[in-house]
């Protein structure tokens, strides 16, 4: 199944006087990490919805944690010395556990899940922790 993680607002695009980065993770890597630019960013993932003697489980490359506490990373961070690489100093879990099963074994093979969150924490900062609803809304939607 697709999955778009949409953000906006975005925070103050400097964090500890350097130039603030996101991306995704996948497995221990920040995928594609971008600079906080515009309005909006958007990233698009995947994972696979698997069903088991007990239930459906999510999984893929870009799934975190056990099964029953599933996540995806959202991580921020800075330039690493080598190009690509990003000295994460956050990390938001957009959990997905609050997803219902049913919803997703019945979505169309080209729905995709779309989870719109604001990426500014109470503070002003990026959003880190565990993030849930309200504070991150899940829908399926046509393409």
């Amino acid at each position: 199944m697709d999955v778009r993680i949409v953000g906006e607002p975005l925070p103050p695009p400097v964090l500890g006087g350097r130039g603030l980065l996101v991306g995704m993770q996948r497995g221990r890597v920040v995928v594609d990490p971008r600079p906080v630019e515009g309005s909006s960013m958007a990233f698009d993932v995947s994972l696979d919805v698997v069903v088991t003697s007990d239930g459906v489980d999510l999984r893929g490359p870009w799934v975190q944690g056990r099964r029953g506490d599933r996540f995806l990373y959202l991580c921020w961070g800075h330039a690493g010395r080598d190009p690509g690489d990003v000295d994460t100093v956050r990390r938001a879990k957009l959990m997905l556990g609050v997803l219902d099963p049913a919803d997703l074994l019945d979505a169309a093979e080209d729905d995709v899940l779309v989870g719109r969150l604001s990426l500014v924490d109470p503070r002003g900062g990026p959003v880190c922790a565990a993030v849930r609803p309200p504070a991150i809304r899940w829908t399926l939607e046509r393409p």
